[in-house]
């Protein structure tokens, strides 16, 4: 009886010491108190996972296929790095134009393409004109065409930019050609996510009137830049504002001569306007100047500078200093121009390459993330600048000559219609490259 009593005393110690958790949890492959580590083992699968020990059939290949069995690769034979085994194109593709690799390039129907700009989706938007009409053209991140839409009303569209509420802003302008005596009006345009009209107005005098960019504001409303001509001789300068539903609501002239006009325009960070153009007599002697005036419309300063030449702007963007770069042309259209002006309007810096080969003028600019720009010119070069100004190199593309774009990973995003010498032209096409795998070493900084 003792020893029984003593036998069961153990007994009730063993049996107290093993808790719940010890006796009942199963593991992932489903055995009690197991250490199995489950996910994918199959060592080609793209989920395969090193540490684990039990395939839980979560295996999927390349293509997101479970069980699958795709090779993925560039399937274009066209490519750089065309990979005959693949079976699934991932858009890994690299082409080479001119020289420079690219990952992949896109042509549009249409004849202009003036202006790119991105959307909040990771596509583009496209503003441009086909046969004398305006259109807009949306792509995803790809750059393939998601939709095309065309609005009679416009001869061009010169800007388009996403609005706050996913729709889009355009203008440009309308010309009644077919009438006698009469002349170009402002278009501007509104439209919802998909490229449906909201609304659209005209805009102008009985003379030559345009509007070259549009922003929104911090407040909602639009502000248009571009020409503005009164009187049948003296074109102004002009900024005018109107409200999300189209609504004018001011107007502001900037003219100290008989030829003036706005081309491109920001919002600056503390809710002023800036705005570049030229500024000269009709027909010439051109002088390049730069605008900045507060939220409505009043001049704070206006900037005008003869450079080398007839001198234009058609670009600009603020600087990390609250500065501003702008671009253009100097030495009569035949070299790039680019110039630095303070917070106050003085010039910083002022380069006219008059010996680069690269020229005609740029047409666009955006900022680089080290610090400098890039910037692409009427012929298709594309150029790297450090913060000052100087040339870190130029390349000839093709085809992509208005707008240029640097991405959040780095890549470039550029479009244009491809103005080369005797005013030939190309299709509407949208490149993107890593501007890092450009060989510079047998370029020549000019």
């Amino acid at each position: 009886m003792k020893i029984c009593n003593i036998l069961l005393f153990f007994l009730s110690l063993f049996i107290l010491s093993c808790s719940d958790d010890d006796l009942d949890v199963d593991d992932c492959a489903g055995d009690p108190g197991g250490d199995a580590v489950c996910g994918c083992t199959d060592s080609t699968a793209s989920n395969f996972d090193t540490l684990a020990t039990f395939d839980d059939g979560s295996c999927v290949d390349c293509a997101g296929v479970a069980g699958g069995d795709n090779i993925c690769g560039c399937t274009d034979s066209t490519a750089t790095n065309y990979d005959s085994l693949a079976t699934y194109d991932d858009n890994s593709c690299e082409f080479l134009l001119n020289g420079v690799p690219i990952k992949w390039i896109r042509t549009y129907d249409g004849d202009e393409s003036w202006c790119v700009n991105t959307v909040s989706d990771g596509g583009f938007i496209i503003a441009g004109a086909t046969n004398y009409t305006g259109q807009i053209i949306k792509t995803d991140s790809n750059g393939e065409k998601e939709w095309h839409q065309l609005y009679d009303n416009s001869t061009s569209l010169y800007s388009v930019r996403q609005t706050a509420d996913g729709g889009f802003i355009a203008t440009g302008y309308y010309e009644c050609d077919t009438l006698p005596g009469c002349y170009p009006d402002i278009y501007l345009l509104k439209t919802n996510s998909s490229g449906t009209i909201e609304w659209e107005i005209s805009d102008g005098t009985s003379n030559n009137d345009w509007a070259r960019d549009v922003v929104q504001t911090q407040d909602g409303n639009f502000v248009i830049t571009g020409t503005w001509n009164d009187d049948g001789w003296n074109s102004k300068a002009m900024l005018r504002k109107y409200s999300s539903s189209g609504d004018f609501m001011w107007g502001q002239l900037y003219s100290s001569s008989t030829a003036n006009e706005g081309n491109s325009l920001i919002e600056t960070s503390d809710g002023s306007l800036v705005f570049v153009g030229y500024s000269g007599e009709q027909h010439g002697a051109y002088k390049h100047f730069m605008v900045k005036a507060d939220s409505d419309g009043e001049q704070i300063w206006k900037k005008k500078t003869a450079s080398v030449g007839d001198a234009l702007l058609y670009a600009v963007c603020e600087t990390p200093s609250a500065g501003f770069v702008s671009a253009g042309f100097c030495n009569s259209w035949r070299s790039n121009l680019l110039v630095e002006r303070n917070g106050s309007g003085s010039i910083a810096w002022e380069d006219c390459f008059i010996d680069e080969s690269s020229h005609y003028g740029y047409y666009d600019m955006t900022p680089s993330s080290d610090g400098g720009y890039y910037l692409i010119d009427d012929i298709c070069y594309l150029t790297k600048t450090d913060e000052s100004g100087n040339i870190s190199f130029s390349v000839q593309l093709a085809h992509v000559n208005q707008s240029v774009i640097e991405l959040d990973d780095g890549d470039l995003v550029i479009g244009g219609f491809g103005f080369r010498e005797g005013n030939s032209g190309g299709p509407i096409s949208l490149l993107r490259l890593d501007p890092s795998n450009i060989n510079t070493s047998n370029l020549t900084a000019e």
